[in-house]
């Protein structure tokens, strides 16, 4: 078992041409919240726990987080369009890295239906016909991804989420990392937040959270 407590994240809005001067930060839209496990922890995707074992030599740990998004509110109005989930993984001297080994998910998708339309294009004695075309199958669904994951085996994964016909970006999306240490060494993560909101008097305002080094900072191992 474990038990992720979420923190309510601040957005900065970053200052765009044609923004609202008076433009506050975001807040109670967003809470993001981790624990660090041991690689062995029960529950442990199947590939994880075979990729330990067959390196015995080396110390791992998991990295588990959560985004979760919240409804709009009076005070924090727009709704979310997509939003990406940074991690760095380093040591003090910066000389030799944490790396995440293995991410999950690395893709997590939804069913949705398409519209089974396309466009066709004929010319016929210099003139362009455009018509509409219901290609075989129009109207079946198809999956589209809401969370996807970068940067296996590398310091620096990072996720991003999005919305989708009939699923909106709300509610709680789990991510983690299989992270190797570096020994004898201070490990620690640092968090990075982007998200883009669609407002329907000022379009699409972009923010931004840097969730650690702060009194949150993720110590992964020292």
């Amino acid at each position: 078992m474990t038990e992720v407590r979420l923190h309510d994240v601040e957005l900065l809005p970053e200052r765009t041409l044609g923004g609202p001067a008076d433009d506050e930060p975001l807040r109670g839209r967003l809470t993001f919240g981790w624990d660090v496990l041991p690689a062995d922890h029960e529950g442990v995707p199947a590939e994880w726990a075979s990729y330990v074992k067959a390196t015995p030599d080396r110390e791992f740990r998991q990295l588990l987080m959560v985004c979760s998004f919240r409804p709009e509110t009076p005070t924090g109005k727009g709704a979310f369009r997509h939003a990406s989930l940074g991690v760095a993984l380093s040591t003090p001297d910066g000389r030799a890295q944490p790396v995440a080994r293995l991410i999950d998910p690395g893709e997590r998708t939804r069913p949705v239906a398409g519209s089974g339309m396309g466009m066709s294009f004929t010319v016929n004695a210099g003139v362009l016909e455009v018509g509409v075309e219901k290609p075989p199958g129009a109207g079946s669904e198809r999956d589209e991804w809401i969370v996807r994951g970068h940067g296996s085996s590398q310091p620096n994964p990072q996720w991003e989420f999005r919305r989708v016909k009939s699923f909106p970006l709300a509610g709680d999306h789990p991510v983690a990392a299989l992270v190797e240490l570096v020994p004898d060494r201070l490990n620690t993560a640092e968090v990075l937040m982007a998200a883009e909101l669609e407002h329907r008097s000022w379009g699409i305002r972009r923010y931004r959270a840097r969730l650690a080094p702060s009194p949150q900072a993720i110590v992964l191992a020292g």
